[in-house]
């Protein structure tokens, strides 16, 4: 059987604009997906950087670098090309023999900063008192 010579073949306006639409429409949410993956990939190598800055305060806590173990104290730290800031705190919990250390870790010396990383650990307070005997 042989098709008729007049009868047309190929696609009509409407399906190429519906079929443009919807690439369109997927090449949309694809670019908004990526960015959305991007600026969260920023934000959690921003917020692992502030987690090693935290890390390292802590650890001047422990090794007593700066003497002042038993206090309320701050400070700032250059990192993957920026500084950080960060501040210690400490509390007392129920009980005697342990103190709550918590340090939050800021890219501004504010304090309504944006925090971007926050450690809390226990430290026995016979650590702080008889630390030169380590």
């Amino acid at each position: 059987m042989m098709q008729h010579p007049l009868k047309p073949v190929g696609f009509t306006l409407l399906e190429v604009v519906v079929a443009v639409a919807v690439i369109a429409l997927g090449l949309a949410a694809t670019v908004k997906t990526v960015s959305v993956v991007t600026r969260n990939t920023a934000h959690l190598n921003e917020r692992m950087i502030a987690t090693w800055v935290a890390q390292n305060a802590l650890a001047e806590l422990e090794l007593n670098i700066k003497n002042d173990a038993g206090k309320d104290t701050s400070g700032r730290q250059e990192m993957a090309g920026t500084t950080w800031y960060w501040t210690k705190t400490l509390a007392d919990t129920g009980d005697p023999g342990i103190r709550r250390v918590q340090i939050e870790v800021t890219r501004d010396n504010q304090p309504a900063a944006q925090v971007y990383a926050s450690l809390v650990t226990l430290l026995p307070v016979y650590f702080e008192e008889n630390i030169d005997e380590f």
